[in-house]
């Protein structure tokens, strides 16, 4: 069965990387989504497993799925919906309440709705400030941190703890919708897949993590403190008060230093300098201050540069090395 996973502009990479490794599937990626191949166990797999998508879906015989069921037609335009229940003959329209939806990025690629709220969103995102960046996008910074869960990651800056949190879940292989699984449109086609996501929690693991959430704001920690703990990761983290500049008092050898960098470019570098390990990656954040950043230091070599989409802001990755 052919299907579509849709996720961020620019971090289409690492949903390919998500379903190579919980699929072993090859994938083709395209701006905003890729294409894959898989069964109706493994795509469900790959909803409640997977952490960098925003929707997956089922490239299928429109009419059959329909038939004798109400549907709607969802874009990101109204003319494309009416384009895509153009090619319906089957069914009834019930923009309120359908049984099915049809979800359209454009009028070439389009299917069947299996997840219906966006899979980006987080339960545990009760607690959150004015930069706080939604779950998959942090995860994405995870990955191209090469962080796995023998090594030590920091976000020194956590604000609402978005990015150790998605650290501890990615290392326990724990998903995101652990709470919630019957929101999940598949559940309304398939009666097996409410026992098959009990089995795939089988999966979760168990261990001791060197996850690192700091701030020097304490209500940044307390909202970064409730959000893990909605999350059910709370003990995996360790949540720390300590000011920027006295980091290195407490840390070094860190592998993955991940974060939204909140003082200024030279002061960052200078600290990064005393606490990263000699193999270990950084791996920044930012809407402001990005050229200061991107000129980096004698100390770190900018070695990959990306931006990527949050809703319809613009956000700037920046992966260093020493």
């Amino acid at each position: 069965m052919k299907a579509i996973a849709l996720t961020n502009k620019g971090i289409e990479d690492i949903c390919a990387l998500e379903i190579k490794e919980i699929l072993n599937k090859p994938s083709e990626t395209k701006k905003g989504f890729v294409l894959f191949e898989a069964n109706e166990k493994e795509i469900t797999k790959l909803i409640y497993l997977g952490r960098s998508f925003t929707k997956i879906l089922l490239i299928d015989d429109l009419n059959r799925w329909v038939k004798n069921r109400t549907f709607a037609v969802r874009a990101e335009n109204k003319e494309l919906e009416i384009k895509i229940a153009d090619k319906i003959t089957e069914g009834k329209v019930d923009l309120d309440n359908p049984e099915v939806i049809i979800y359209a990025i454009d009028s070439s690629h389009y299917g069947i709705d299996l997840c219906g709220e966006d899979l980006s969103k987080r339960d545990y995102r009760i607690f959150l400030g004015p930069e706080s960046l939604k779950g998959n996008v942090a995860y994405a910074l995870i990955r191209l941190s090469s962080f796995d869960p023998k090594k030590r990651l920091l976000d020194c800056f956590c604000k609402s703890g978005v990015i150790p949190i998605e650290a501890a879940l990615f290392s326990l292989v724990k998903s995101v919708h652990y709470y919630s699984k019957d929101k999940f449109l598949f559940n309304n086609y398939w009666e097996w897949s409410e026992k098959y996501l009990e089995e795939l929690d089988s999966e979760i693991g168990k261990g001791s993590l060197d996850i690192n959430c700091v701030d020097i704001s304490m209500n940044h920690l307390n909202a970064a403190k409730k959000n893990a703990k909605i999350a059910g990761i709370n003990k995996e983290i360790t949540f720390s008060r300590i000011d920027f500049k006295d980091l290195d008092l407490k840390y070094s050898k860190i592998d993955c230093l991940v974060t939204i960098p909140s003082v200024p470019a030279s002061e960052f570098f200078k600290q990064a300098k005393e606490i990263l390990s000699p193999k270990g990656k950084m791996v920044l954040i930012m809407r402001k201050n990005v050229e200061e950043f991107r000129k980096g230091s004698q100390d770190f070599k900018l070695v990959e540069e990306r931006a990527v989409m949050q809703g319809k802001e613009e956000w700037n990755i920046l992966l260093f090395q020493p």
